[in-house]
């Protein structure tokens, strides 16, 4: 019997549908700004009215700048925020926040590590000392990262085959640098010591490798936020080109399912191409529209009728490279032939003129849906900035996406078609065909 206790009261009922009228929403149009500080920093600000302030905090310390022997101490360090700092231990940095209603979170992926604040605008500046304390003042005690193993060890066993056939995928594809995992290994949780982690924060979270951005505050909000940092004013200024070999790696973990991920090579941040397949990829398809709904996505009609499968199209860019593909979910039995026909539509991309209208239209959902998810926004305008020094609004991004013609699809669907496959597996791979079998 369903419970009556959360039902509104009757006469709150009626009060509620007495106005007449209800009062008209203030509209604030979102404006963005951005700087470059002397300290090299990368300084932004989108002023859009939100009750809700959010300020990012990002460094280019993701998993692409691991040493070779230190592999996974990216995922140490995102995990690691929130401990002991040298002007507060961990409980008094969660009380404080807890009793301003302020949130901090970690998180990241191959290029950067992102540290996120959202307070209320009442809050906001003894919020800003708390991130500061945590992003500057990092102590990394053995003793605490003891204590912290059994979080990375959950981690690792959350991930969902999907994502493991897409990080064996970037492996696959660049070996080094972009093909380092964006989680630590097993074999090497408890084996990254304090010292090690406090050498790559000291050479990664740097002012000159900083991005700093609000959303809700202004632009001098956003400076005072950056200069107040108390971070190294150097890190390291090299940076490995990578490259994108093509190949595979298999994980067997069996199961009834087959989870493949196949790629070429895409484009760059920041470029023409890279948004025309981003486009292209959301053309291909993300599976039903509705629940319960069929697929009559490209993808779909391309791998037919085998039963009950997943598809979608993905489309990554980083600094200097991208990866184009399809994620594919599907059946251990039926995976020779999915699998076949996904690398065909790799390889021969031809999208007709309603797909791509689709795409954009999903695309153009999917940005400014996220404008309305600060913490991701604040983190969207944070890789911006470091992939083109400038700055762009949800808007203005749905403007350009809309520019997009035909043929510019085309040509990039073309060029990444030529390039050689790349594919990571997880699950049961009895009947998965070898990328040179493709």
């Amino acid at each position: 019997m369903a419970s009556k206790t959360f039902v509104a009261p009757l006469i709150r009922q009626v009060t509620t549908r007495s106005y007449a009228q209800a009062a008209t929403a203030s509209k604030k149009e979102a404006r963005v700004s951005s700087s470059i500080l002397p300290s090299k920093t990368f300084v932004a600000a989108l002023d859009n009215g939100s009750p809700v302030t959010r300020v990012t905090v990002a460094f280019r310390a993701g998993s692409r700048y691991e040493p070779a022997t230190e592999l996974g101490i990216s995922h140490v360090l995102r995990s690691a925020a929130g401990l002991t700092t040298k002007n507060a231990n961990s409980f008094i940095l969660a009380r404080k926040l807890a009793q301003i209603g302020a949130t901090v979170s970690a998180s990241g992926d191959r290029e950067f590590v992102y540290y996120t604040l959202e307070a209320s605008q009442d809050n906001l500046q003894p919020a800003l000392e708390l991130l500061n304390n945590v992003v500057s003042n990092q102590e990394f005690r053995p003793w605490e990262l003891d204590d912290n193993l059994p979080r990375l060890k959950f981690d690792i066993a959350a991930l969902s085959p999907q994502v493991r056939a897409v990080d064996l995928l970037h492996k696959a594809a660049y070996r080094r640098n972009l093909g380092n995992s964006l989680f630590i290994s097993p074999k090497r949780i408890g084996k990254v010591s304090s010292e090690s982690l406090q050498h790559f924060a000291t050479a990664n979270l740097a002012l000159n490798r900083c991005a700093v951005v609000v959303v809700g505050e202004s632009q001098d909000k956003a400076n005072l936020v950056a200069q107040a940092l108390q971070l190294s004013g150097s890190g390291a200024e090299t940076q490995e080109s990578s490259t994108y070999f093509g190949g595979e790696l298999r994980k067997e973990m069996g199961g009834d399912l087959a989870h493949v991920a196949l790629a070429v090579q895409g484009a760059p941040a920041g470029s023409p191409q890279a948004l025309a397949l981003a486009v292209a990829a959301k053309a291909l398809g993300c599976g039903p529209v509705t629940k319960w709904g069929a697929d009559n996505s490209p993808l779909a009609k391309a791998v037919g009728n085998i039963g009950p499968f997943a598809a979608a199209g993905f489309n990554v860019s980083y600094s200097d490279n991208g990866l184009f593909g399809v994620v594919l979910t599907v059946p251990k039995d039926e995976a020779n032939c999915a699998v076949k026909a996904v690398a065909g539509v790799l390889r021969n991309p031809t999208l007709s003129g309603p797909a791509i209208q689709a795409g954009k239209n999903a695309l153009k959902l999917q940005v400014l849906g996220e404008a309305d998810e600060g913490t991701s926004l604040a983190e969207s305008i944070a890789a911006q900035g470091f992939y083109t020094g400038s700055v762009k609004t949800p808007a203005e991004i749905a403007s350009t996406i809309d520019q997009l013609s035909s043929n510019d699809i085309a040509q990039a669907l073309s060029n990444a078609g030529k390039a050689k496959l790349s594919m990571g597996a997880a699950g049961n791979l009895a009947f998965v065909p070898y990328v040179d079998e493709l």
